[in-house]
């Protein structure tokens, strides 16, 4: 479960990190637009700047106009009305966050999430924050906490330069693991002419599984706590125990659609596919011998994201799940779609009855004029993550 910016510095708060001032508005009806602006008004009074977040799950605000620093009361009444008429994700904007303008003097990348390989925490720390820092990756210094539970600021100091950020990492990883996060980013983390650290932002992802333990975060009446996409997979599997296909479903910036198969094969696929150049539109994963038509159902909910330029179903060698009958959903769910996707196609799949499946898709995709590449066993995932990249990368420059 993702949650909204302001949410994720709430949970920071209580491991005591300090954020900037602020006050939350939104436009759900005509007198809380009118009451949330007056509340700007005198915020905007009071600081003489602002910075306007649009609370949406995902990445890229800034590049994406979502952010923006309010330096004249009107002009930025303008802008505000803008976001409000746009959609991210095909969601409407609704809240808006609204800071006090902060006096940077250094900016910090910190980063909590799971290896998947060392399957432990791992801290991501860099002297340098702001868009784009995680693509540098000589910048950035790692360590593994030596105890799952805590680390110490000696640890801290391994990655930061003073005890006051290693103070903070500490703080950040205790939240990270009180709140059961998979993920617990803060870019920039901001040093201000005082002395002071500020989170200056927040992205926070909760583990699905311990949700029930985290009732403060999940109120029903929110919708920021899911995208669209991942509100209509996760109900795939409800009422349907035939295997697993869409309980984990999250939403990502990027631009190849992603339908993996099994826990460590879907995330070994993911971190080839990155490490391959590639940018995944989203993680997903169905296991456990699912039907055709819940296949079918997460195949049309994954490929509806817009500006897609590639998809990739892979994963390792099945021991239970009939290849043949998930692979027809997948074609099944390629039928359902307005119109067939002409971005590149690369499937690497094996298990029983996978010569069947490749049989079926190889004529479905003569037959149809598109661009599908089959891989067995014999094939790497990471060769074909890298083929995925390769092809996209053509398509790219086509369209």
């Amino acid at each position: 479960m993702k949650l909204a910016e302001y949410k994720g510095k709430k949970l920071l708060q209580t491991h005591g990190i300090k954020t900037p001032e602020s006050i939350l508005v939104n436009n759900k009806d005509y007198a809380s637009l009118s009451y949330g602006k007056e509340k700007y008004h005198q915020f905007f009074k009071k600081h003489g700047a602002a910075m306007i977040k649009a609370q949406v799950l995902g990445g890229e605000r800034k590049k994406k106009g979502l952010v923006f620093e309010a330096t004249d009361y009107e002009a930025s009444l303008v802008k505000i009305d803008e976001l409000y008429r746009m959609e991210y994700n095909g969601e409407s904007i609704t809240t808006l966050l609204i800071e006090e303008k902060l006096d940077s003097q250094k900016e910090f990348f910190l980063s909590i999430m799971y290896d998947t390989n060392q399957r432990k925490p791992m801290i991501l720390f860099s002297e340098q924050g702001g868009v784009n820092i995680e693509t540098e990756q000589d910048k950035i210094k790692k360590i593994f906490p030596k105890k799952v539970s805590g680390i110490s600021i000696a640890e801290g100091e391994a990655v930061a330069t003073d005890a006051a950020t290693a103070e903070v990492i500490s703080r950040a990883y205790q939240c990270f693991i009180e709140y059961d996060c998979t993920q617990l980013e803060i870019n920039p983390l901001i040093l201000t002419a005082s002395g002071t650290l500020y989170a200056a932002d927040a992205k926070i992802t909760i583990d699905d599984s311990a949700v029930p333990r985290q009732e403060d975060l999940t109120e029903s009446s929110e919708k920021t706590n899911f995208t669209t996409l991942e509100l209509l997979a996760r109900k795939i599997d409800q009422g349907d125990h035939r295997g697993v296909a869409g309980k984990t479903f999250v939403e990502l910036d990027g631009d190849i659609a992603v339908l993996a198969s099994g826990g460590g094969a879907s995330l070994t696929s993911m971190d080839a596919l990155i490490e391959a150049g590639g940018l995944p539109a989203n993680y997903t994963e169905y296991s456990g011998n699912p039907s055709r038509e819940k296949v079918k159902k997460l195949t049309e909910i994954t490929l509806s994201k817009k500006n897609l330029h590639g998809c990739l179903v892979i994963g390792g060698t099945a021991n239970f799940t009939d290849i043949y009958e998930t692979l027809s959903g997948f074609v099944e769910g390629l039928k359902s779609l307005p119109t067939f996707p002409r971005y590149p196609i690369v499937v690497r799949r094996a298990g029983p009855r996978d010569k069947e499946a490749f049989t079926m898709l190889k004529n479905f995709a003569k037959e149809n004029n598109l661009d599908i590449t089959l891989f067995g066993e014999e094939t790497p995932m990471s060769h074909a993550a890298k083929v995925m990249v390769e092809k996209v990368n053509v398509y790219t420059r086509m369209v």
